[in-house]
């Protein structure tokens, strides 16, 4: 948990609004916008964290509210994501090939990620968990940290470094 404990912080940014296209036509380089997705991560590894300590505790009632604002952040996160960085992204690098084919890949899976954690938290949110199904929702839950602790790591270590002006 020792990743949960750095990524955490109190003093978050929310992402900002979308910036104005840039005049060559497109989607316009935003200085703040990696150090804001990087915020959202933190933010969502906060409440990913906050949901696996309601669980534990036998909190359940605290669980629907925690996976409301989970799911709000990260639609929010992946809109913002999609439209700022991708598109910007995949426009500058559009005559390297490789790049290109990376990035389509990473969207790819990442939109393979949104549609698991999105069932998971709308099964939950629907039929919050209880004393009674929580072997099965700290297992779904437990299935799902790790997934998206690794593709926090690939975006902030590989993906984002791509984002130039």
């Amino acid at each position: 948990m020792g990743f949960f404990s750095k990524m955490m912080g109190n003093d978050l940014k929310k992402t900002e609004s979308i910036r104005p296209a840039d005049p060559a036509g497109g989607i316009a380089y935003d200085p703040e916008l990696v150090g804001n997705l990087k915020d959202d991560h933190k933010e969502l590894v906060r409440i990913y964290t906050a949901i696996k300590s309601a669980s534990t505790e036998n909190r359940f009632g605290d669980i629907a509210n925690l996976l409301s604002n989970f799911k709000l952040t990260f639609q929010t996160h992946l809109a913002v994501e999609n439209v700022r960085f991708y598109v910007y992204v995949q426009q500058h690098m559009a005559i390297d090939a490789d790049t290109s084919n990376f990035i389509a890949d990473v969207r790819k899976e990442m939109n393979n990620i949104a549609r698991a954690v999105l069932k998971f938290v709308d099964k939950y949110m629907a039929v919050p968990p209880t004393p009674f199904s929580a072997t099965e929702f700290n297992a779904e839950l437990d299935g799902i940290g790790p997934v998206l602790i690794a593709r926090v790591q690939l975006e902030e270590s590989r993906l984002y470094s791509l984002y130039q002006p």
